[in-house]
């Protein structure tokens, strides 16, 4: 320390003399803005003139520290004024090169532009009609007069400056169109720089924030959790976030509701009349996925590249079959390679972020079933499916990526009887392959849309998908034979020896057992979660309140001492948290229907009448049969039966 405290000693004394700045000595005679920074850079430099003097005679050491202190700040001073004298002195020039313009043109054509007021001329005197320009350019969404149609067409900025382009030769940037347009709030300060606005207005959908949960901070330290393991690995694992975005309409306008769009105060955009059915049950579900490597990504694991599967609502829909469906396909797609395979074979860990649906959610057993397929089908070291918590679906991963592909559908109306009208005018469909016809030419032209351009910088795939198929049936467990009773084809032994199922998680390893599965393609990971049984940690909480890092949680503390899964969980009470662990041998499930189908194989009992005790006659008498008057009572003293064993 006192070696430290001399070096910073020599260097304070060390310091060169600070060179000052020279104001202009002559600014111009009307530039009083000039003047009077000029005055504050000589002010300026005088004090510092007088606290270099200063400097230069005292050897106090903290007496230096303060003089260079205060040097410093007038060092700052003196830049900031002498940045104001040059952009004083640029203004002026731009207003003697304008002035020396006016005169030419005045001199050439002998005329002259005055306004009424100083400051920069707004654009409609440039444009005069640019209010009757952005009316043209607005489609009304209102229903049509002869009530033949119900299109509703609205056009972000982006559009109705396109507009403006392309058929007036009218070019305003974004933020300067804005202005030209009616403020949100008319009583704000940033409506003061709407000048002269068009009787048109941006109407956004009013977002409230999210809903908050018990176990929000919880959901998120476990992704976290999951995110952290896999970039410890980064080139053999992979993230894949997947979620179904809203499903696209049919006949009316796909407009998403994660983005502002314009519209008339005249003609305000309606929705459909009630005797309009068409669109009601004529959707489209997109599933979309994201996927991330964590090997070339940043903190916060949100680029990747995106993949989308369109199906049909009508007789295909969703589910976990069809998820398990898509991500067989990405595997199979050359596109994704890079991403999902490493020396020519799937990556051995693999992280799900999934939002918790009906068709996604890992406490589900059919959607557990489909993951132990996927599970044995790919030859995974470790397989983790994370969810967030109710309401809090929007940090999902894949949900930044929405709002673009919404975007694209602003004023979109995908077509719905293509080759001919398929529905009734009750809106029920009649003509099943003409329904599938249509949609699927309405699909494919959804799914050119949304690959046309880029997202994260990286190209889009997309692909219609109008059958069902369950790629993972042929899939075989060890000891399914034995449980013919078994509809999943999964035993109950292989749950309970390769899975760990939470409220918001379900994790999936390898076991030993070589007749079972086969050796572990990643053994530096193998290693790590063999101090925790094969699995990762459960998400625990520190004393100070904050959730603990798991590989942490491995590399430093007490595995005697990390608790039971779930058992931090905000939202599950002590009472519940013993309900849902087996009183036979204490293992936690997420829902008290596990917990009965785990004692049911687990510990099985003989149901029926317990068996009758035979009754064995025998020559003795037991002392409770005999009265109580008659029993003797024979008192030994402890001393004396010491001393004959002794």
């Amino acid at each position: 320390s006192s070696q430290s405290s001399k070096s910073t000693k020599s260097q304070v004394s060390q310091k060169p003399i600070e060179e000052t700045i020279i104001a202009d000595v002559n600014p111009p005679p009307n530039a009083a803005a000039q003047k009077k920074a000029a005055e504050i850079i000589n002010a300026t430099n005088m004090k510092l003139a007088e606290l270099q003097q200063i400097y230069n005679s005292t050897s106090d050491y903290e007496i230096r520290c303060n003089l260079m202190e205060r040097m410093t700040n007038l060092k700052e001073i003196l830049c900031s004024e002498n940045n104001k004298v040059k952009k004083l002195k640029r203004q002026a020039g731009y207003q003697r090169k304008n002035r020396e313009k006016k005169a030419k043109l005045l001199q050439e054509r002998q005329e002259v532009i005055q306004y009424s007021s100083p400051g920069r001329p707004p654009l409609l005197t440039q444009y005069p009609d640019l209010h009757e320009h952005i009316h043209e350019c607005i489609e009304f969404g209102a229903a049509d007069k002869k009530r033949r149609k119900e299109v509703i067409k609205v056009r972000t900025i982006r559009h109705l400056q396109e507009e403006l382009k392309s058929k007036y030769n009218e070019y305003l940037s974004r933020t300067t169109l804005s202005n030209y347009l009616l403020p949100s709030r008319s009583n704000s300060i940033a409506a003061r720089t709407h000048h002269h606005p068009a009787n048109i207005a941006v109407a956004s959908v009013s977002r409230d924030e999210k809903n908050e949960h018990s176990d929000e901070h919880y959901c998120l330290a476990s992704v976290k959790g999951a995110k952290q393991f896999a970039a410890l690995f980064p080139t053999h694992s992979v993230i894949i976030s997947q979620d179904d975005k809203a499903k696209v309409p049919l006949g009316i306008p796909a407009v998403g509701r994660t983005f502002k769009t314009i519209q008339s105060f005249q003609e305000p955009v309606t929705l459909p009349d009630h005797d309009f059915p068409v669109g009601m049950q004529q959707k489209l579900i997109p599933s979309v996925y994201l996927l991330i490597n964590p090997h070339d990504t940043n903190d916060t694991f949100r680029n990747g590249q995106l993949s989308i599967f369109v199906r049909p609502q009508y007789q295909v829909g969703t589910s976990a079959a069809t998820h398990m469906n898509d991500l067989n396909s990405l595997t199979q797609n050359s596109h994704f390679d890079e991403i999902l395979k490493v020396d020519g074979k799937i990556k051995p860990i693999w992280i799900l972020l999934v939002d918790g649906g009906p068709d996604e959610n890992p406490r589900h057993m059919k959607n557990i079933y489909q993951y132990c397929r996927m599970f044995r089908a790919f030859d995974l070291d470790y397989l983790s499916i994370r969810t967030h918590a109710p309401g809090q679906s929007a940090y999902n991963p894949v949900e930044r990526s929405m709002s673009t592909l919404s975007q694209k559908l602003a004023g979109i109306t995908l077509p719905i009887n293509k080759f001919g009208s398929h529905l009734n005018s009750q809106g029920q469909v009649v003509d099943s392959e003409l329904a599938m016809k249509n949609f699927r030419y309405a699909g494919e032209v959804l799914c050119t849309l949304w690959e046309r351009d880029p997202i994260f910088g990286k190209p889009v795939t997309t692909q219609y998908i109008d059958h069902k198929n369950t790629p993972f049936n042929d899939v075989i467990f060890p000891g399914s034979e034995k449980e013919s009773n078994n509809e999943s084809n999964v035993p109950w032994r292989w749950l309970e020896n390769h899975t760990k199922m939470c409220t918001y998680s379900l994790d999936i390893k390898k076991c030993e057992d070589r007749s079972c599965c086969l050796p572990n393609r990643h053994e530096e990971a193998a290693i790590l979660l063999a101090e925790n049984n094969g699995f990762l940690p459960p998400v625990t909480k520190g004393k100070d309140g904050h959730f603990l890092n798991p590989l942490h949680i491995l590399e430093y503390c007490d595995k005697l001492k990390i608790p039971g899964y779930d058992a931090h969980c905000p939202s599950i009470s002590s009472s519940t948290y013993s309900r849902l662990c087996c009183s036979e041998c204490n293992v936690y499930f997420p829902t008290l229907s596990i917990v009965a189908q785990h004692k049911k194989n687990q510990h099985p009992k003989r149901r029926g009448r317990p068996a009758k005790q035979k009754k064995v006659f025998t020559n003795s008498v037991d002392d409770f049969s005999v009265p109580a008057w008659d029993v003797q009572v024979l008192i030994i003293n402890d001393r004396e039966v010491q001393s004959e064993g002794e």
